[in-house]
């Protein structure tokens, strides 16, 4: 398990971030001054999206994933782009 904290400036208001990955998991928990927003990564596009909590505003949905991609850069989809389920990878 991984922790990040960082603080962000919005129109002059600072922000305390709380970036957490949770083990085992393709989901992130970001407790943005005390309020928790859970995130995860698509199995089909590969990208970040809100799963949990209230949505957050384009600025800050930004940051947040760009520090995902910059500070958790293996963690990755279980299916690849392209591919149509679980059935077209080898078992081996």
């Amino acid at each position: 398990m991984r922790n990040i904290a960082c603080t962000l400036n919005v129109d002059g208001i600072p922000i305390k971030i709380n970036l957490r990955k949770l083990p085992k998991e393709r989901r992130f928990q970001a407790n943005i001054d005390r309020v928790i927003t859970e995130f995860i990564i698509s199995d089909e596009t590969n990208e970040i999206e809100h799963y949990e909590g209230p949505v957050l505003s384009d600025y800050l949905f930004s940051k947040v994933s760009s520090l995902i991609r910059q500070y958790f850069p293996n963690v990755k989809a279980i299916v690849k782009i392209g591919e149509d389920n679980y059935e077209d990878y080898d078992d081996y």
